[in-house]
């Protein structure tokens, strides 16, 4: 009868771990509703900008959270999206296709040398990614001695990109951010790739017996986080109309809080793209409620993420601790 309940009661760890970014996200709408009420659930001046903001850092979420997924980090995505917002406003003079394949180029070189120093060099993800983080912002510097570069009056559709509306409702980055988490998901749930990267993050010596293309997989994995890096650094070469240098600075850990926030595991093999989408709506939003306040530090928002991160975690370990202790249940009930 205990083997019973065991098989059939979730643990209290595992559902806060399964739902703590619907949870945190709720209790921050519920608080951002009492204190600012119309304010805050003002779409067009408020809440559509909260969007703009969470969805160039989910793009970018996306593909830090299939490292993670593989048990690795890519601390280069900021720096990525500053260089390709800078190649994608000196190219926009020669058209959109040219200027955005020109972007989403520079993406995937940086993301699959990243993949091949990690997998082929056996270097560690965090030094790896690190040494192109400081590259990609030294280009993107280097390009325009320290300036940004101007879209001027031209290139309307890549302008559109960054702050048109789909349907007249939906910011074009969002529907780019859900169409993208649809397809990674449809990837990781019906692919022979997706099942691999989980069985990377798993056990790369158990993915290797089951005939799984492990630095394959790592070298894909970095890619697919340099191209998303890539359409976050044109959406916002566009949102801003120009190519700014020293954009996104910082934004690797915030975007990395948003993956774990999002209930994937820092020990890799476990976890749900859409997971980021929340993620990032939640420390979004800490930082609109701190400017809707207007007296309180900016600072606070790193102060706050830091915490939940924490618990986060915490709640994972525990989570993980329960699992355990269920199956050990199951093994004494067999």
């Amino acid at each position: 009868m205990d083997t019973m309940k065991a098989k059939t009661r979730k643990p209290l760890g595992q559902f806060l771990n399964d739902n703590s970014s619907v949870i945190a996200v709720l209790l921050l709408i519920l608080l951002g509703t009492a204190a600012y009420g119309t304010t805050f659930l003002n779409y067009k001046k408020n809440l559509i900008n909260v969007l703009h903001t969470a969805s160039m850092m989910g793009i970018m979420g996306l593909g830090v959270n299939l490292c993670f997924l593989i048990g690795a980090r890519d601390l280069s995505v900021g720096a990525l999206a500053a260089l390709v917002s800078m190649v994608t406003a000196w190219l926009a003079p020669y058209g959109f296709p040219v200027a955005v394949a020109g972007g989403l180029t520079v993406g995937a070189i940086f993301g699959a040398f990243n993949g091949v120093i990690v997998s082929m060099f056996k270097v560690q993800p965090f030094i790896a990614t690190l040494g192109t983080q400081l590259a990609a912002r030294g280009f993107a510097l280097l390009i325009n001695k320290e300036l940004s570069i101007s879209l001027g009056t031209n290139a309307p559709q890549l302008k559109y990109v960054g702050n048109g509306n789909v349907f007249g409702l939906i910011p074009f980055p969002t529907f780019a951010f859900i169409v993208l988490i649809l397809v990674l998901t449809v990837i990781l749930r019906k692919k022979d790739f997706g099942r691999g990267v989980y069985a990377v993050g798993g056990d790369e010596g158990s993915a290797e017996m089951m005939g799984i293309h492990v630095n394959r997989t790592k070298i894909i994995v970095f890619t697919i986080s340099g191209l998303m890096a890539a359409c976050s650094g044109i959406i916002l070469c566009g949102r801003l109309s120009a190519g700014h240098p020293t954009a996104c600075e910082g934004w690797e850990m915030t975007i990395m809080a948003a993956v774990v926030l999002g209930g994937t595991s820092v020990r890799g093999g476990i976890g749900k793209i859409h997971g980021v989408f929340l993620g990032c709506l939640f420390v979004t939003f800490i930082t609109n409620l701190i400017n809707l306040n207007g007296h309180i530090s900016a600072y606070w928002k790193d102060i706050i993420t830091g915490v939940v991160l924490l618990i986060a975690v915490l709640v994972q370990v525990y989570s993980d601790k329960q699992k355990e202790k269920v199956k050990h249940s199951r093994k004494d009930g067999e």
